[in-house]
C-alpha cells in the first residue's frame, strides 16, 4: 500500500488517530512507516491545539528583520524565559523537538558542514562494519548451538526412565553416528556395506540391537554378526566420549555467544553518536525561494516545546480528593524560522559562524493528556532517530528471540516436597464455621471493591472536563505572556 492510498483511506475514518496508530503498528516497510508516523504526529497535534472563542487556533506570529542582531540571543532569551521559574519566567519543562537547516551550495557554511558530516559518516561506517562482522559471528554461533542442543536432547533421552524415550534417543544417536562418523570409513561403513555389498540385514540389525550382548543373541549370519558387534562397540565408545565433548563445546560456545552479544551492544553504542552527529549535520531540503545558489545564505528551523502539569486542586481545592484517570498538561510550542547570513569567525579551534538575518516566530498553545504526550514524544523521537535505530538496532532485534533462547536458559529447580507435620491438628466444627463466615465476608468485601472501582475515575467526567478546560486556559495565557513579554523587552509595540 502506498502513502497516497493511506491518505485516501484516512479521509473516510472517523477516528483518524486510531486508524493511523494501527497502520503504524502493522507496517514493516521502513520508508512507508516513516511517512505514516508523520501523518500520525500531525493528526495528534491537530486534535490537541487549543481553540480561541472564534474557533481559530490559539497562536501568535511575530516576524522582524534584524540584520545587525545575532539569532542566538533571540533563541536563548525565549528558552530561558520558558524554563525560568515565576515571576521571571513560565516555569515550564522545555525540550527541543526539531532542528533543521539548509544552506546554499556556494556558501562557506555548506562546505564546512559537509566536511564535518563526511568525517562522522566515515567513522560510523567503520563501526558498522565491525557490527556486521559480529552479527555474522552470532548467526554462526546460534546455528551451531541449535545443532548441539538437538544432539544433547538425544543424550538426555537415553538417560530417561521411560523405555520408549530411551529408544528414541538411542535411534537418534545411531543415526548421527552413521551419517557423521561411520560414513567417513568409506566402503567399510554400514551404509555402503548395506547398499553395495548386499549386507541387507546389517543396518536394520544395528538399529534393533540394544547392546553388544544383545547383538550376539540375534538370529544373523556369523559374518554379519561379527561386523555388527564391531560397529556397536565403536558406537558405544563414541557415544560416551562424544557426550562429554558436545556438552563441553556447547558450554564454551554459549559463553562465546554472550561475549559476542556484549560486543555487538558495545559497537552499536560506539556507532550511534557518530550516526547522530552525521544526521544532525545533514541538511534538509526546504525548496524555498529564499535560497539562491549564488547567495551566501541559509534557512534554519528550530522548535521548542514546553509543558507544565495542571493540578486538579488549581481548579477547585476539593478536587485534590478525587483520583483522576489522566493528567493534563498546558503546553506551548514556539517555532523559529531564521533566514540568515552566516558570517565566519576564525578561532584557534576552527571556524565558528555567527548568524544574523530575518526571524519568524510562531507561538502555539496545546493541551495534552499524559498518554497523548508520551505518545507524541515517543513518535517524534522515532521520527528523528529512525535511520540510527534502523542501522544499529535492527540486527540485534532480528536475532533477539534466538539469543534469548540460549542466554536465558534456566536450570530446572528441584521441587521441594512439603514436609508432613509431626502432629495432625484435629478439625474443630466451630473453627470450620468461622472459616465459612470469613469466606462469605471476603466475598462481600470483594463485591464492594468492584462497585467502588466502577465508580472510580470514569465517574468524574464533569470534573475531568473542568481540569482540561483549566489546562487550555493556562496554555493560552502562557503563550500570550511569552509573546507579549518578548515584544515589550525588545521595544516592540504591544497592547
Amino acid at each position: 500500500m502506498l502513502i497516497d492510498d493511506i491518505k485516501k483511506e484516512l479521509e473516510k475514518q472517523k477516528d483518524k488517530k486510531a486508524f493511523l496508530k494501527q497502520k503504524l503498528d502493522e507496517e514493516q516497510d521502513f520508508d512507508l512507516k516513516s511517512e505514516i508516523r508523520k501523518l500520525y504526529i500531525e493528526e495528534l497535534r491537530k486534535s490537541s491545539i487549543v481553540k480561541l472563542d472564534t474557533y481559530e487556533n490559539g497562536e501568535f506570529r511575530l516576524v522582524y528583520d534584524a540584520i545587525g542582531e545575532g539569532l542566538e540571543p533571540i533563541y536563548f532569551w525565549v528558552l530561558d524565559f520558558m524554563r525560568s521559574d515565576e515571576p521571571t519566567g513560565l516555569g515550564l519543562e522545555v525540550s527541543k523537538v526539531e532542528e533543521a537547516f539548509e544552506s546554499t551550495a556556494s556558501s562557506g557554511f555548506f562546505g564546512e558542514m559537509g566536511t564535518r558530516r563526511s568525517v562522522m559518516e566515515d567513522r560510523a561506517m567503520k563501526m558498522l562494519q565491525m557490527v556486521n562482522t559480529v552479527v555474522r559471528s552470532i548467526i554462526n554461533l546460534i546455528y551451531d548451538l541449535k545443532e548441539f542442543k538437538q544432539r544433547i536432547s538425544f543424550y538426555d533421552k537415553v538417560k530417561s526412565q521411560d523405555s520408549k524415550i530411551v529408544e528414541e534417543g538411542e535411534i537418534g544417536l545411531k543415526g548421527i553416528w552413521l551419517d557423521q562418523v561411520d560414513l567417513q570409513k568409506g566402503r567399510a561403513s554400514i551404509n555402503v556395506l548395506t547398499q553395495q555389498l548386499q549386507f541387507f540385514t546389517l543396518r536394520d540389525a544395528f538399529f534393533a540391537a540394544k547392546s553388544v550382548n544383545d547383538a550376539r543373541d540375534l538370529d544373523l549370519n556369523d559374518r554379519v554378526k561379527r561386523i555388527l558387534i564391531r560397529k556397536l562397540s565403536e558406537f558405544y565408545d563414541w557415544k560416551q566420549l562424544s557426550e562429554q565433548e558436545i556438552r563441553k563445546r556447547y558450554s564454551i560456545e554459549l559463553q562465546y555467544l554472550k561475549t559476542q552479544v556484549d560486543s555487538l551492544k558495545l559497537y552499536t553504542k560506539w556507532a550511534r553518536p557518530y550516526l547522530r552527529a552525521a544526521q544532525q549535520l545533514r541538511m534538509k531540503e526546504f525548496n524555498s525561494p529564499d535560497l539562491v545558489a549564488a547567495f551566501d545564505n541559509m534557512i534554519m528551523e528550530l522548535r521548542l516545546f514546553g509543558k507544565k502539569e495542571v493540578k486538579p486542586m488549581s481548579v477547585y481545592e476539593e478536587y485534590q480528593r478525587i483520583k483522576f484517570g489522566k493528567k493534563y498538561y498546558a503546553c506551548i510550542e514556539i517555532n523559529f524560522k531564521f533566514r540568515t547570513i552566516p558570517q565566519a569567525l576564525r578561532t584557534q579551534q576552527g571556524s565558528q559562524y555567527v548568524h544574523t538575518g530575518t526571524t519568524e516566530m510562531t507561538f502555539k498553545a496545546f493541551t495534552f493528556s499524559d498518554d497523548e504526550l508520551n505518545e507524541l514524544e515517543a513518535q517524534e523521537l522515532y521520527e528523528d532517530m529512525d535511520l540510527v535505530e534502523q542501522l544499529t538496532s535492527v540486527s540485534l532485534k532480528a536475532l533477539q528471540e534466538d539469543i534469548k533462547e540460549f542466554l536465558n536458559e534456566k536450570k530446572e529447580e528441584k521441587k521441594e516436597e512439603k514436609k508432613k507435620p509431626l502432629f495432625a491438628v484435629p478439625k474443630i466444627p466451630v473453627l470450620s464455621a468461622l472459616k465459612g463466615f470469613w469466606d462469605a465476608l471476603k466475598n462481600i468485601n470483594k463485591g464492594l471493591m468492584e462497585f467502588f472501582k466502577l465508580q472510580g475515575p470514569e465517574k468524574y467526567t464533569y470534573e475531568t472536563k473542568q481540569v482540561k478546560k483549566k489546562a487550555e486556559e493556562t496554555a493560552l495565557k502562557n503563550v500570550f505572556v511569552v509573546y507579549d513579554v518578548y515584544k515589550k523587552t525588545h521595544g516592540m509595540l504591544s497592547w
